[in-house]
């Protein structure tokens, strides 16, 4: 079959990964630290104030009107001070990953386009952190990074991945499926692979791993659900998008349900305008 023509060795998928830049230091802190807070306010303050480009971001986001804080916040001690240190840190992984990733992938592979599903899924992550009381800010970043594979697909095999479009487009299916009939593996395993590579904490890269089939792990649920969510609602899409099956033990498991959600539906797209235009702008 032609298909077989574009296949990815696991092999091919380590050699790749593992030749991908470092994560910037600040960042590699950050995410070591989004269990426990490990890292000063002052010093998280220090570092992100000798990145121009990052501190441009981090001051954006903080003064959206997402935070109501327009024109308040002129440092990021203030922003720290004014929104505590678990928001600033979840904003500046963000503004980050954003910037880290910003490279020209395969043809038909739009990265803004990406990035603002990928804000979608955070946002929808967060909100639904909130409503089961995990970790919110943990859930805004795995969302952030739970299809960061697509992105290491696109960038490392761009001949393949382009094929992987042109199928996705001619039979209208998921991401997934058409990943593994064109490369015979997909975007979970290669996101995996790079969360282990850059040595990302156990229940992010479980995140990854498990955003499609999260088999009862409760932070893998969340990601799911809210990848699914990101999908229905439309969020970040130029048009109508193929929504991803949604593992039928989910709801239950995280303990939500419709009544639950709906009144919830329009502060989602709200606080998805304000981050797209904050991060993405």
């Amino acid at each position: 079959m032609a298909e077989n023509l574009h296949a990815i060795t696991p092999a091919m998928l380590h050699e790749q990964v593992t030749g991908l830049p470092a994560l910037p230091p600040l960042v590699v802190d950050l995410l070591a630290s989004l269990q426990q807070d490990n890292l000063d306010a002052a010093t998280l303050g220090r570092r992100i104030a000798a990145d121009q480009g990052l501190l441009v971001r981090t001051l954006r986001v903080a003064n959206s009107p997402f935070y109501g804080l327009a024109g308040q916040v002129l440092s990021v001690d203030d922003a720290i001070l004014v929104l505590g240190f678990r928001t600033v840190r979840s904003l500046v992984l963000g503004a980050a990953m954003v910037g880290v990733f910003n490279h020209c992938a395969c043809k038909g592979f739009v990265s803004d386009r990406f990035w603002r599903h990928s804000l979608a899924v955070a946002v929808c992550a967060r909100t639904l952190a909130r409503v089961t009381r995990a970790n919110a800010e943990s859930a805004f970043t795995a969302g952030l990074l739970h299809d960061i594979g697509r992105y290491v697909l696109a960038l490392c095999f761009p001949v393949q991945y382009e094929a992987v479009l042109h199928y996705q487009q001619a039979h209208g299916c998921p991401h997934l499926s058409a990943e593994q009939a064109v490369l015979g593996i997909d975007h979970v395993q290669a996101g995996a692979e790079l969360a282990l590579a850059w040595g990302l904490p156990g229940p992010l890269v479980s995140e990854i791993r498990g955003h499609h089939a999260p088999a009862g792990d409760a932070a893998a649920d969340l990601i799911h659900f809210a990848d699914v969510l990101a999908h229905a609602l439309e969020l970040g899409c130029e048009s109508a998008p193929t929504v991803p099956p949604m593992d039928e033990g989910v709801c239950e498991r995280l303990g939500v349900d419709a009544a639950t959600l709906l009144p919830l539906f329009p502060q989602i797209e709200r606080d998805f305008e304000e981050t797209r235009n904050a991060l993405l702008s």
